[in-house]
């Protein structure tokens, strides 16, 4: 019996797809650089700018996560060097674009909403090469949008995630650079556990609700989506005359020619103005709607609390950023917060002792170790959740997998002045010295330039 979960989001029609052609994109997640990082190398040969096409699908403003640091971060940079048409393929309710600077010669956007779960939604899925993210949405509109609203060929045409080169792309439109800032078939590859989890977010297209089969199917529909997000991922390297990837771990995973290294990054808040606070409060930062970011925040809160609240008793954990109901049974744990989505992260980060990396999955690279970086913040995270950044444990932060090394780690930065004096020494210098925006915005630069025709 067939069942089918949809745990992320995403609809395509199959047939129409199969004959659209291929170029891909990702998200991107660093803020960008200044002028004073522009050199005669961020120029074209004949020292005109570029005619570039951007698309994308989220809107980048204002840029309070991840994927939109990184996105917004890239068309800031892209805007040094050419004029950009942005063109996005947003959901339904995400389509805002009053804090879109005035960076554009023109833009569009277009809600591609979600296909109803149905029968019809099993059988395509069942016949269809393409991942249940891109599979799941109805891109109708949104392609015969886009090319009502190009006036290509472009001298560079950037995307931002597959899902956009996938369905929206096209050759005659330009050269394409794909930025695959998160590898999906590694993440779902990490994901495969004996103990499913569910989801709140879980939706059955065929009204079957029993808990185990829905477990299942989850799982059954991951290790689909793993295998075929690994053959487009490789087909994308092959058909873009760019891949970016944000680490040299990415690099090497994605196996391909073509493929530039951009990684994430962060404004630089500047030094810090005084020392930690005293009281034991720890603060993780994240998108609490994004799986792994989730799971990360239950594995702490179940695991890793209840031995750190033996050592500190008096610790409090503040959850900060976006989430939904799923979140709610780390809350029932003592010592947590939830403090949701904040405009401006800096004071919930400077009223903390350290910050929480804790994942145990996902790909690219976490601007979130970064950005504690940059406020001079201790780190504990795991070591997934350091994973590409080039770090040195014990010297730049602390990482530990395992739940009780966990809390001994996260006891050490709420007791030891010493040790936290020098993680944030280490950690600010490291991020000074590698992740500051204006350094990634030349290689954004350099790297459109070199696929530009």
């Amino acid at each position: 019996m067939a069942v089918l979960i949809d745990w992320r989001a995403g609809v395509l029609d199959l047939l129409t797809l199969n004959h659209a052609r291929l170029i891909i994109v990702s998200h991107l997640d660093l803020p960008i650089g200044d002028a004073s990082s522009r050199s005669n190398h961020d120029r074209t040969t004949d020292g005109r700018r570029l005619r570039i096409l951007a698309v994308g699908d989220v809107v980048p403003w204002p840029a309070r996560d991840g994927y939109r640091l990184r996105f917004s971060s890239v068309l800031e940079a892209l805007s040094d060097v050419g004029e950009i048409d942005l063109f996005l393929g947003v959901y339904a309710g995400q389509e805002d674009t009053r804090k879109l600077p005035s960076i554009f010669s023109r833009h569009e956007v277009v809600v591609v909403p979600k296909m109803n779960p149905s029968r019809a939604l099993v059988l395509l899925t069942a016949r269809s090469q393409l991942p249940s993210l891109i599979l799941w949405r109805e891109w109708d509109e949104a392609r015969a949008r886009i090319r009502q609203f190009v006036r290509g060929p472009y001298d560079l045409v950037w995307y931002t995630h597959a899902d956009t080169f996938v369905a929206l792309g096209d050759p005659s439109f330009g050269p394409a650079v794909v930025d695959l800032d998160n590898l999906v078939d590694h993440i779902l590859q990490r994901s495969f556990s004996p103990s499913f989890r569910t989801s709140n977010r879980a939706q059955i297209p065929i009204g079957i609700h029993h808990l185990h089969i829905a477990a299942i199917a989850k799982w059954a529909l991951n290790q689909r989506d793993r295998i075929l997000w690994a053959r487009l991922q490789r087909s994308i390297a092959k058909k873009a005359a760019t891949t970016v990837v944000c680490s040299e771990v990415d690099r090497q995973r994605l196996r391909a020619n073509r493929v530039a290294i951009i990684p994430n990054s962060y404004a630089d808040p500047g030094p810090p103005s005084g020392p930690l606070p005293n009281e034991p409060n720890l603060v993780m930062v994240a998108t609490f709607t994004y799986q792994p970011n989730l799971d990360g925040a239950h594995w702490f809160a179940h695991q890793v609390l209840p031995e750190l609240r033996r050592l500190v008793p008096d610790v409090k954990v503040r959850l900060v950023g976006r989430y939904d109901e799923r979140l709610a049974v780390a809350a029932s744990v003592p010592g947590v917060e939830i403090v949701g989505e904040v405009e401006m992260v800096g004071p919930e980060l400077r009223n903390a002792r350290g910050a929480v990396i804790p994942l145990l999955n996902g790909s690219g690279t976490r601007i979130k170790v970064l950005e504690a970086f940059a406020y001079a913040l201790p780190v504990v995270t795991t070591e997934i959740g350091c994973e590409g950044l080039g770090i040195t444990a014990g010297r730049h932060a602390l990482v530990q997998s395992d739940p009780l090394a966990f809390a001994a780690a996260c006891a050490q930065i709420l007791t030891d002045e010493s040790l936290c004096e020098g993680l944030r020494q280490n950690g600010r210098s490291f991020f000074v010295d590698h992740y500051r925006t204006y350094t990634v915005a030349a290689q954004i630069r350099r790297t459109a330039l070199g696929a530009a025709h």
